[in-house]
């Protein structure tokens, strides 16, 4: 981490009254950081410099192994040794390095260790700790922050996450779940959330002297504008959202028991610092920064909107393009989807017709023969039902010149820019002209070109007539207001900075921009302007809303992420969300789009991004911004893919209703047939061989599974299981359980109340059970007889399935409530469902259908949001269906999309089995679902086949693309 490079070497050089005096590194909870030797190796003609790694006795043994059989990492030591035992718990030692273990837990130890020693006696010192105390007990630390102020020249730097918006910021909630999930709880952040806290923690452990920034402040005021620039040269570029926030979710701080030296102030307070972003305080002032982005009471609007959200899996895409498209229709293009870059359209409409056919038939078709896939592109509307997309970006470095207009459905491509660009800003400025500006094109130079389309003439540059004017800039806001003048607010410069200016724009004889006036002056609100990535949204009355986006100083405030500009008045005020959802649940506004709705709404379509290593988070849907004062609708929000509407039409569908018989249905054409699953007894082994190279799903009757099918009632296994044991299971806010829109969450319950929660006709909850492995439940696989041994003993699998015992992967107890159903999803490995209490209706689908069934690259569980309802059935699929019943035993051939339905409170053990001689994907398989290997391997190469083509035009690209398309197809089916 470069941020602690500095420190260290600030230290290193520090000019000490002695200058022979000793100076020792001590990396606090070092783990493998490399740190010492990296210095070591490059400042070798420094011989009063010692490094001292401190860590676990365990870990710092296994550390020293390594660098003993390392000889990059010990040549250059003077007299190394190996101590194996430690000797006065020292494992390794040179002249220039000491390992040494410890548990930093235990203070008086590591006094001993250091004090007692002599190690530290009369030298200068630095402790360090990148991300080590913050899994310590809060109290621990700050002894240990106490006891080094005591000490009479020492330094103490640690670099940690940090909370300055809160716990239900979305990266801030993502990156708590997931140390959360590791079982490793970041243990002081909820005492010392911000920075300020921080500094006063030091202040208050005696520290004379603190420093505290985020990890933005030190990449925007001491990484230089050359190292920026070869850093983008090494890897194009683009995730500056994404970044930023990261950035802002982490501080270094530096604290100094001696003073400040008059010849060496330390590394954050050196002559010549400008503190061009992020945020920083210091103490003794502990005065925020100018840097912070934050509205005062006086200049906020109370009550502005309401944030209601609607879920919409389709929607998992950002930094793509939408713009409105008729009445109550919005077009949403392309952006980035869950693994790569889409080329699709979406059409959201808010109806409220109560006939689905009339609604698509009014629907456009958006024929799919358009622009290629991209992302950081615009899409601007011309006129009712005609919009103009203009370029965007394959890879960072691959920018697009084309543009496209859709009309009627359908794309045609137009007169190109003279140059690609992407993350440009793009508004109507009068019917059938769209006015562009800035953006990013070729070699990451940033554009300062301003065109206007012209339905007529096509495109034009613009002279600009100012005497200051907007600098070049991209990921900027641009909107156009009914007094025919225009706004641009922030975006990035070419030196990374993010722009706090706004300026008026008119447009003259189609052929002059007019800058009139800028608000670059206005310091008191210019910080709630900083942003990159936000959009602007025409209100009324010269009002324009900005939403979203990060700032280039502190982190932007849930309450400050809206901000209304009054241009009339000059003006800029903060406007509160009042968002209605559990969990204090919030969007993540970046890579959104924002669409304007009726009477005064605003929606949020889209956006969210990656949270670091910590996983993603995505709005995947709607927020619709209400004013309060407009009333409730009845109108319904809808997606569309490529002018397919999701709301199929009813189908005549017959359903088994009594097992014991096999029944079929049939539908209209174009309609899905319904087929009952076969039922068959078998006698042996050979038989059920023989099922399994059918390939297709049964139901086996007959076979003695036990004498759980008698004994497991509800009283019987809460006493067998024991009623207060605890268990995960989950609480689905609907009947039908969906994993991608998470209408489900995960809670700790007894097994007794569990139980009494799902056998009662009252219980307003829809619980499952799908048992995870008592002892590892995030690396090992489920079984029940190690998870459940009191209920093992009355569950067998009989030798006719002697197969499946044999290669048994896991076998999870599954226990639901009535009509809480499954969501559709596949297997890789096939599996038994071994039916024990209840009846539940199960619904199969080949494989083949698969490209049918809302399945998104590399996912095992479809989007449709009710497998068994109807109208969301897609045609041309081909289901099969059944009642199960106690004893039943259904098996499950691998890749069969597959859904439940109890119709009463259910019990199963479901045996998931290895059928496959090779080709599992290596590493843990908890669930038996992950993707085989050749799978894993060839999206993989999908991904660089796609970049292969990035720079070809988009005609050659995919007219290429498609014929490979063709060719594994055609592999894929004649074998």
């Amino acid at each position: 981490m470069q941020a602690v490079e500095h420190v260290v070497r600030s230290f290193i050089f520090e000019e000490l009254p002695d200058p022979k005096r000793k100076k020792i590194v001590i990396n606090l909870g070092c783990g493998y950081d490399p740190l010492p030797f990296q210095f070591i190796s490059s400042t070798q003609d420094l011989d009063n410099i010692l490094y001292m790694d401190l860590d676990y006795p365990d870990l710092i043994a296994a550390k020293s192994r390594v660098i003993s059989n390392t000889p990059e990492l010990h040549t250059f030591l003077k007299d190394p040794e190996l101590h194996d035992p430690p000797v006065d718990n020292t494992h390794y030692r040179s002249s220039q390095y000491l390992a040494i273990g410890c548990d930093l837990r235990e203070l008086d130890k590591l006094k001993q260790i250091l004090m007692d020693g002599g190690l530290i006696n009369n030298a200068a010192l630095l402790f360090t700790a990148e991300v080590s105390l913050a899994y310590m007990d809060q109290d621990a630390v700050d002894s240990l922050i106490a006891w080094t102020a005591t000490l009479p020249d020492a330094r103490f730097s640690i670099l940690e996450q940090c909370l300055p918006s809160g716990p239900s910021h979305p990266f801030a909630r993502t990156m708590l779940k997931h140390f959360n999930n590791l079982s490793t709880p970041l243990k002081s952040i909820e005492a010392y959330p911000t920075l300020t806290d921080q500094a006063a923690r030091f202040a208050n452990g005696g520290w004379r002297t603190v420093d505290t920034l985020d990890l933005l402040a030190f990449w925007s005021s001491l990484v230089t504008d050359s190292q920026r620039k070869h850093q983008e040269s090494v890897e194009p570029f683009d995730e500056w959202e994404e970044f930023f926030i990261f950035c802002q979710h982490y501080f270094i701080t530096h604290a100094r028991t001696g003073g400040v030296h008059q010849k060496d102030p330390g590394p954050f307070r050196a002559e010549g610092i400008k503190w061009r972003g992020g945020d920083y305080c210091s103490y003794p002032d502990l005065r925020p920064s100018l840097m912070r982005a934050h509205s005062s009471e006086e200049s906020r609007i109370e009550g502005g909107y309401i944030g209601e959200f609607t879920a919409f899996p389709l929607l998992r895409r950002w930094m793509g393009a939408a713009a409105k498209w008729g009445d109550n229709q919005w077009v949403y293009h392309g952006g980035l989807g869950s693994s790569t870059r889409l080329g699709t359209s979406l059409l959201i409409t808010e109806d409220e017709r109560e006939d689905p056919l009339k609604c698509c038939k009014e629907h456009p078709a958006l024929n799919r023969r358009g622009p290629s896939a991209r992302m950081c592109h615009t899409l601007t509307q011309l006129a009712p039902e005609k919009l103009l997309l203009v370029g965007g970006r394959a890879s960072p470095d691959v920018p697009m010149s084309d543009v496209w207009i859709v009309e009627s459905g359908h794309w045609r491509k137009v007169e190109s820019l003279p140059r690609g660009r992407y993350r440009h800003c793009a508004a109507a400025v009068g019917s059938e002209k769209v006015l562009i500006c800035g953006g990013k094109g070729e070699g990451n130079v940033v554009l300062d070109e301003w065109f206007l389309w012209n339905g007529d003439k096509g495109w034009e540059q613009l002279i600009v007539d100012a005497e200051r004017k907007p600098s070049p800039r991209f990921g900027a806001s641009l909107c156009w207001t009914d007094r025919g003048y225009g706004v641009l607010s922030g975006g990035m410069d070419d030196k990374g900075q993010i722009l706090g200016d706004m300026w008026r724009l008119e447009i003259v004889d189609d052929s002059k921009l007019v800058v009139k006036w800028s608000f670059v002056n206005l310091l008191s609100t210019r910080s709630l302007l900083r942003r990159f990535g936000a959009k602007a949204a025409y209100l009324d009355d010269g009002r324009v809303l900005i939403i979203g986006g990060v700032s280039g100083g502190a982190l932007l405030k849930t309450e400050d992420e809206v901000v209304e500009i009054h241009c009339e008045k000059l003006s800029v005020k903060g406007i509160d969300i009042a968002y209605r959802e559990p969990g204090e649940k919030v969007p993540f506004l970046i890579g959104h789009q924002v669409l304007p709705a009726r009477e005064g709404m605003f929606c949020v379509v889209g956006g969210g991004g990656v949270c670091f290593s910590f996983g993603g988070r995505f709005n995947e849907g709607i927020w619709a911004l209400i004013p309060p004062d407009v009333a409730p609708s009845t109108r319904e929000w809808k997606v569309l893919e490529e002018g397919e509407v999701l709301q199929k039409k009813k189908r005549k569908v017959i359903l088994p209703t009594d097992p014991d018989k096999n029944k079929a249905g049939s539908t209209g054409e174009g309609e899905s047939a319904m087929t009952e699953i076969r039922r068959v007894t078998i006698k042996s082994q050979e038989d059920f061989w023989k099922i399994r190279d059918a390939g297709e799903p049964v139901v086996i009757e007959g076979l003695d599974i036990g004498k759980c099918i008698e004994k497991w009632t509800p009283g019987y296994l809460k006493a067998a299981v024991g009623p207060e044991r605890w268990v995960v299971v989950h609480n689905s806010q609907s009947k039908s359980m969906n994993f991608h829109i998470k209408n489900f969450s995960y809670e700790n319950m007894t097994f007794g109340d569990f139980i009494d929660a799902i056998t009662s006709e009252s219980s307003p909850e829809n619980l499952y059970l799908r048992s995870l492995s008592s002892t590892s439940p995030k690396t090992d696989p489920a079984k029940l007889a190690q998870d459940f041994p009191s209920l093992a003993g009355d569950f067998t699998i009989p030798p006719e399935l002697q197969f499946a015992r044999d290669n048994e992967h896991s076998s999870p107890l599954r226990i639901s409530a009535k009509e809480v159903g499954m969501w559709l999803h596949f297997d890789v490995m096939a599996n038994l469902l071994c039916h024990i209490h209840g009846t539940k209706r199960f619904k199969v689908y080949p494989p083949t259908d698969i490209t049918k069934l809302s399945f998104l690259p590399s996912a095992s569980s479809s989007t449709i949001e009710n497998p068994f309802d109807p109208e969301l059935e897609p045609d041309d699929v081909h289901p099969m269906e059944t009642i199960l019943k106690p004893g039943d035993v259904l098996f499950i051939p691998e890749l069969w999309p597959h859904a439940a339905y109890p119709l009463e409170p259910c019990v199963a053990v479901n045996v998931f089995f290895k059928s496959l001689e090779q080709g599992y994907s290596s590493g843990r398989d908890v669930y038996g679902n992950k993707d085989l290997a050749a799978y894993e391997k060839g999206r993989t190469m999908i991904g660089r086949i796609s970049k292969e083509f990035e720079r070809l035009p988009s005609a050659a690209r995919r007219f290429y693309m498609e014929r490979l398309a063709d060719e594994l197809a055609n592999m894929a089916i004649n074998g």
